[in-house]
């Protein structure tokens, strides 16, 4: 988990036009609610969130504090305005030291541009999440997959990741999925065709 903490509010108020006037004032409406316990509506600064989601995406994990106690939650829906992307609400799950939570894991290319220079080929990336259950204390921020030594052909699938061998993580998502591949590049295919193989009696007629 981060260590990261971000001060909110008890917001009383709501309705739309609570909700409007809030956001025209510089804050960002919000919930938290948690298994068997009552939902906490919350408003945080928009600059102090925008910070937080830009540096650790939508699904991290922080620490609010709410009139002076810590609660350490996920962030689990951010809601953003379709045209301008400004964020109008977000919700966050409240986390238990000894319950496990089920989310999902952005992946991390790691060695892309060193592989592609390598190899002259094109890293693909065709799954950008890892669905997994753990506790709290497991999350990690992203699932980091090295394509450093990669050859056209190779796949890394999901039973290949070190996090699929870990006893700490059950994952959700199919084990046999591809999560990144290397194939050739439109360029590389271009030159492979420019190059016509010479036959022995080809060599004959270029040497008179």
């Amino acid at each position: 988990m981060n260590d990261l903490k971000l001060k909110a509010e008890v917001r009383n108020g709501a309705g739309k036009r609570e909700s409007t006037k809030l956001r025209n004032s510089g804050y960002v409406p919000g919930v938290v609610y948690a298994q068997g316990e009552e939902t906490k509506s919350i408003k945080l600064e928009n600059r102090m969130l925008n910070r937080v989601l830009n540096k650790y995406g939508s699904t991290g994990t922080v620490e609010l504090e709410i009139a002076g106690e810590l609660v350490p939650v996920l962030i689990k829906e951010v809601q953003r305005d379709p045209i301008k992307e400004t964020v109008l609400h977000a919700d966050f799950q409240k986390l238990s030291a000894d319950r496990k939570v089920r989310l999902r894991i952005p992946v991390a290319i790691q060695g892309r541009e060193f592989c592609e220079t390598r190899t002259s080929g094109v890293v693909e990336q065709q799954l950008m999440e890892i669905e997994l259950q753990c506790l709290p204390k497991f999350i990690p921020q992203y699932v980091t997959v090295d394509v450093t030594n990669l050859e056209f052909g190779d796949v890394i699938k999901v039973s290949d990741l070190d996090i699929a061998k870990d006893e700490n993580y059950e994952i959700f998502s199919e084990l046999d999925e591809i999560v990144v591949s290397l194939t050739a590049s439109s360029k590389h295919e271009e030159v492979e065709e420019k190059e016509v193989p010479i036959y022995e009696s080809d060599k004959s007629i270029l040497d008179k």
